[in-house]
């Protein structure tokens, strides 16, 4: 009889760790590394939205109706080691269900992201380009990470019941940071449903899915195809072939003549060697025209 209730409870303590091992958080929101570039939704938990990809993360616990823990980021295939980390490709976005679009700007809520005690706040006005960490990959190529989202108005009262978006990538970087790793993922969004005062049910969300927010979002594979095809045109300016990387919130390639070029916010942007200072050269869009891309 003893060793039967031993057996049961070692049974039963191999069920719970296995559960906690094989936790992935709903929803699972996977990436693969493979053939030089990350993979986005291998899992199949994502839903369409337009030309993109969004993880919709609902906010049902009845004690805290406006934070969520339990959504997890998974990856495999990272074989390069690192640090993985997402990056914030847009402000956030607010559904109105009165002019049935998202809204860009003209609210007060703010979405938090939290891992290991670091914060990143966005609101309707800031939060692009910040990046965050997920994971130090040490010993392994694969990952799980849950970071805590919360929405709440920037006074830190309740927000509305409703849906919110922003679109982040997910990247990797060497130990110091500066080196790309894993270049950046085409963008995804994550929508965050609210519905703790029964305002904004299920429906309302799948109405909201169907509209695709009218914003700009970066081409990281374009912008390199660009500063390619620059480094190709401008020798004299742009001597030799460069890796690319985020210089304060630039994605630049910074050259031994001490110039650099780089895009922020749609623009295209020079500085040092003969351009001195920061300088400002117009929309990307003009210079992927001449460019033929």
């Amino acid at each position: 009889m003893h060793r039967f209730i031993l057996f049961i409870t070692g049974f039963f303590l191999l069920l719970c760790n296995t559960a906690a091992f094989t936790h992935e958080g709903e929803p699972n929101m996977a990436f693969l590394w493979r053939d030089g570039k990350i993979e986005v939704d291998t899992m199949r938990q994502g839903r369409t939205l337009g030309n993109h990809t969004t993880f919709v993360i609902n906010f049902t616990d009845s004690l805290t109706p406006y934070r969520m823990g339990d959504a997890g980021f998974t990856g495999s295939g990272f074989d390069q080691g690192g640090i993985i980390s997402y990056q914030i490709e847009s402000t956030l976005l607010k559904w109105s269900e009165t002019d049935l679009q998202w809204l860009q700007e003209g609210f007060d809520e703010q979405l938090v992201i939290s891992r290991l005690s670091v914060e990143n706040t966005v609101t309707d006005k800031t939060g692009t380009g910040l990046q965050g960490f997920i994971t130090n990959l040490t010993t392994s190529s694969s990952f799980e990470a849950h970071p805590v989202f919360k929405i709440q108005k920037t006074d830190e009262s309740l927000p509305d019941d409703g849906a919110y978006m922003v679109f982040i990538n997910i990247l990797g970087f060497d130990e110091t940071g500066e080196t790309i790793l894993y270049k950046p993922s085409v963008p995804f969004a994550l929508t965050f449903h609210i519905n703790a005062q029964a305002g904004f049910d299920k429906l309302a969300l799948s109405e909201a899915l169907k509209v695709t927010p009218e914003i700009e979002l970066n081409d990281y594979n374009r912008m390199d195809a660009l500063f390619d095809w620059a480094e190709s045109q401008f020798i004299e300016l742009f001597p030799h072939t460069a890796g690319s990387r985020f210089l304060f919130g630039y994605y630049a390639r910074c050259y031994n003549n001490t110039v650099c070029l780089g895009s922020k916010d749609g623009k295209i942007y020079t500085t040092g060697g003969v351009f001195g200072g920061i300088t400002e050269h117009g929309p990307i869009n003009a210079f992927y025209e001449s460019a033929g891309l």
